[in-house]
């Protein structure tokens, strides 16, 4: 193991096998899964001058170990929030594994592409800096419902960087993730539907869906109950990414629901 540390430490500045929180259990009514998260902090500049172009990454990713830790983890790694792109040279065994690989990739293909920029008449040194963050956080929800966040940040050049959040919900014992479907009563969507669509009508000041239309909201799909939720101890959250269900200005537009408020909708 500490070959393993030392390998990393020289391949990787800045990599930490465990850290966060050290080690986290599940809380005492699922002490089914322990928890681990992978540090990672780096500034990897295009050429060996300090003040050429650089790309930054940082990772703050919590990881499951323990009984069914394989199933959670998988799904961690499929959710997307490491771009698949740079996952897919590597095999994906294990969180730090990935982490690693992920790095490794996006470095060099950042520094492939930032060299034919340079190479380009008068380049923009702002569109060779590049850069990645994600951070993920962990809760306990409904039925100890293990509630999972991540959020990233990429920035690759242009006017705005991209931010992407997902929330995952997982089942303690099985690690297995629950779809909305899981939460779901039987023949709930079309109900859940209209308590986000009345919700929303109530936060932005409009009468009805077609007010929501009016400001940009559901012109493209009409409205729908999201898989991106928070499965939490007193309340339910929808969340829709920035541009997903309206105008990117709007920013991630959430509804929260207390459960007494989708009473026979939500198990």
């Amino acid at each position: 193991m500490k070959k393993f540390f030392i390998i990393l430490a020289v391949a990787l500045s800045g990599f930490s096998y465990l850290g966060c929180n050290n080690a986290k259990k599940a809380d005492k009514q699922s002490e089914t899964l322990i928890f681990g998260c992978v540090n990672f902090d780096t500034v990897a500049n295009l050429t060996k001058d300090a003040n050429s172009p650089k790309c930054s990454i940082s990772i703050k990713l919590h990881y499951a170990m323990g009984p069914n830790a394989s199933i959670f983890n998988d799904s961690i790694l499929n959710s997307g929030i490491l771009p698949e792109e740079e996952l897919k040279r590597g095999a994906k065994k294990t969180v730090p594994r990935a982490v690693e690989i992920f790095t490794k990739n996006y470095v060099k293909k950042y520094k492939g592409l930032a060299k034919e920029n340079l190479k380009s008449n008068d380049p923009e040194i702002g569109a060779l800096e590049q850069e990645f963050s994600l951070e993920s956080s962990f809760d306990y929800g409904k039925d100890s419902i293990i509630n999972y966040l991540a959020h990233s940040y990429s920035y690759s050049g242009g006017a705005n960087g991209l931010s992407v959040s997902v929330a995952m919900n997982f089942d303690p014992k099985t690690g297995k993730m629950l779809k909305i479907k899981d939460i779901m009563t039987n023949g709930a969507e079309d109900k859940i539907t209209e308590c986000i669509v009345n919700k929303m009508c109530k936060k932005y000041d409009v009468e009805n869906l077609d007010g929501l239309k009016d400001n940009g909201f559901f012109d493209i799909f009409e409205p729908y109950v999201p898989e991106n939720f928070v499965y939490g101890k007193d309340s339910i959250t929808f969340i829709y990414e920035a541009d997903e269900i309206g105008p990117v200005s709007y920013g991630q537009i959430k509804t929260t629901f207390a459960y007494s408020e989708l009473e026979g909708l939500i198990k």
